[in-house]
Order: structure tokens, then sequence, then C-alpha cells
């Protein structure tokens, strides 16, 4: 017990000064933090349970050093998250935070609903009732590392005429609803929550992806990539994704190191343009109508 508890203090130092010296190695945890936080208890009678049932001495250190790793991540979660259960606050209307132009989007390290829609004009426009901090440019960057208010919103309305090059969703937590036009390039990665998307877009790329989605490509963009209609990556994560595609479209499977159920429609296994749909290290569902 003593070299365990030895094990475990000498573990938590040294994640502390990685903490202190690299802190932003720890937004990879961002989007776990509620599911890394919430499950205290239970992980804690489960391993707790079992260690009592197993007398096997091997399997018994195996589970303490299970219990020391979670323990150690559950102290060093970042802070942003680690608090909702307690101390949620709630927050007031929606306000303008301000107008922009930008060909680029980044939203980044933010727990709230996110909704992007288009609408007549040709600017941005940033509404929302969180303290967001936006850095203003050619990307227009939107962050809020010290949201940890109940019913948090970040609404986007982007005009008709703004060509949208990219639109990246990084360390999110909460529902996100995009409404992207004509977009070329959509990235996400480490997002926790349910995505409805659906609008014009060359590629649509999702790494570390914890939820269900709602995928629609509208048509296909003027210009191909590739020779590619439109390119859709999963890379890493879980749930279930429905991806709905126009008529004609064909659709090119890669499906690599996943424990998912790919499913393609009759119908679009043929068609006059293709659409490269690649997915690795995936757990969950797919599905192509």
């Amino acid at each position: 017990m003593k070299r365990l508890l030895g094990l475990f203090l000498t573990f938590l130092g040294l994640l502390i000064i990685l903490r202190s010296l690299r802190p932003e190695l720890y937004d990879y945890l961002l989007p776990y933090a509620p599911y890394i936080k919430r499950a205290f208890w239970g992980v804690v009678l489960i391993i707790a349970g079992l260690y009592v049932l197993i007398k096997n001495k091997t399997a018994r250190t195996a589970l303490a050093v299970v219990f020391i790793i979670y323990l150690a991540l559950f102290l060093v979660t970042p802070g942003s998250y680690s608090s909702w259960k307690f101390t949620f606050r709630d927050v007031g209307e929606v306000k303008e935070i301000g107008e922009f132009s930008a060909s680029e989007i980044a939203i980044e390290n933010i727990a709230a609903k996110i909704i992007v829609e288009r609408v007549p004009g040709d600017t941005i426009k940033v509404l929302s009732n969180l303290p967001v901090e936006v850095s203003d440019g050619e990307t227009l960057k939107l962050s809020c590392f010290e949201c940890n208010k109940e019913n948090g919103k970040l609404l986007i309305q982007v005009g008709d005429e703004v060509k949208l090059v990219s639109l990246t969703l990084r360390n999110t937590a909460g529902d996100v609803d995009l409404e992207l036009g004509e977009t070329v390039s959509v990235n996400m990665d480490n997002v926790v929550g349910d995505v409805a998307a659906s609008g014009v877009f060359s590629s649509f790329t999702v790494t570390n992806f914890i939820g269900d989605m709602e995928l629609t490509l509208e048509n296909c963009p003027e210009i191909e990539i590739g020779g590619y209609c439109s390119q859709i990556g999963i890379y890493r994560g879980s749930g279930e994704i429905n991806i709905n595609i126009p008529e004609n479209v064909k659709v090119a499977p890669s499906i690599e190191g996943s424990l998912a159920s790919v499913t393609v429609n009759k119908g679009f296994e043929t068609g006059e343009k293709t659409l490269k749909l690649r997915v690795k290290n995936f757990i969950g569902k797919i599905v192509v109508e």
C-alpha cells in the first residue's frame, strides 16, 4: 500500500508540474472533463467492489493502478468544467458582442450551445450571454476559458455575402447547430455534444468526437478537389452519425481500424459525382442516406 501511495503522489506531482509548464496540453481533456468529474463515485464504487471480490494479487494491483491514474486525472482536469455540477450560474439574455469581417472562424475552449446561421449581409455578427474573448483579423477567433454558467449560448450570424473559407471548432462541449451555406472546409476536434450541420462544403473533418451528428451535404461545390464532389473524414470518437447527400452522388468509403457499423443505402453506389468517406478508429454507427 505504501508503494501505491508513493506511486500516486509521484504521478500526481509530475502531472501538476506538467500542467504548470505546459498548460495547453490539458486542453485536450476539456471536452471530457464533465465525464471524468461526474463519474467519480461510480468509478470508486466499481473499483472498490472488484477489489473486494478479486483475490488475485496481480489483478488487485492492476485495479489500484487504474484507480491511481483516474484519481490523478480527476484532480488535474482543467477547472473550466470541474465546477459545473455545483456552481452553475444562470446567465442573462444574449447580447451582441460585435460585428466583424473575416474569411475564417475558429471557436475554441468553450462550453455552450453553439449556433452558426446564415443571414442577409456581408459581415459576421457575434452574440452571446457569456464573456467570450474575441480576436479579430483574417481569422475570427472566439474562446471562453472561464465559462461555468448554465444555458450558455454562442450565436454567430454569417452574412450570405461572406465567403467563408473555413470553420473550426476545437475543445467544445455542448450542442452545435451549423447552417454553413457555402463553406470550403469544416474541422471539428475534441467536440462533445450533438451536432446538426448542413450546407455546401468541400471537406468536413471530425476528430475525437463524442455524440450524435446529423450531417447534410445540400449540393456539390462547383469546384471539385481531388476529383471528389466532397470529402468527409471521421477519425476517432464514438456515437451515431447520419449523412445525407444529394441524388446522383456515389459514395467511395474507406474504413480503417473502426468498430463502426457503416451503412450506405442503395442508390449511392453509382452516380455522376463521388463523395469520399473515410472512417478511422471510430466506434458507433454511420449511415449514408
